[in-house]
């Protein structure tokens, strides 16, 4: 693999190619996970062929560890993606060709707070359709910023359990909006 790198590293491109190849089906599991506004599967999927590419240009040669430098850089790469650390800006390659002033503060126009407010009456109607249980811990977990272990010890249960609880309600508030 070593010897591959070393050519993708000379702008081989059939070398680049293969090292895709051996990726391909770690970058569509790893795309079919996330769920990002505005990207669909093949912009997630680019995204990862896109990891390879970095990685085979920051590999330093001689460290035989390229799979797993290569593995770990596509699933950090989705994380940083869903966090918003990675901004794309697809619309505009080229942010010297807008002309609008970025020095002041962006103001909410009229149809921001309208989308605004529908997603939050979407979110309660959902929120409404979980058993109650599930209802508490979401609120006491994102809203009360409240620690899922000190959730699970109020209640007398399992850390692991209020886990799947939580992770279970955010899967039916998902689906249901």
């Amino acid at each position: 693999m070593e010897k591959l790198v070393e050519k993708a590293k000379t702008k081989e491109e059939s070398a680049t190619e293969e090292i895709m190849e051996k990726f391909k089906y770690l970058i569509f599991k790893e795309a079919s996970k996330y769920h990002i506004p505005s990207y669909d599967f093949e912009d997630l999927v680019q995204h990862g062929y896109l990891s390879v590419l970095k990685a085979i240009a920051m590999y330093k040669l001689g460290s035989n560890s390229f799979n797993g430098y290569c593995i770990n850089a596509i699933k950090m790469n989705f994380r940083a993606l869903l966090k918003g650390k990675i901004k794309h800006f697809r619309e505009t390659p080229n942010s010297d060709l807008l002309d609008f002033d970025t020095s002041g503060d962006y103001e909410f126009t009229l149809e921001d707070e309208v989308i605004a407010h529908d997603e939050v009456k979407k979110l309660y109607v959902a929120l409404d359709k979980l058993d109650p249980t599930e209802r508490d811990i979401l609120n006491r977990y994102y809203f009360m910023e409240q620690p899922l272990g000190e959730i699970a010890c109020d209640m007398d249960k399992g850390y692991h359990q209020f886990s799947r609880m939580k992770r279970k309600a955010l899967n039916k508030l998902r689906t249901l909006m």
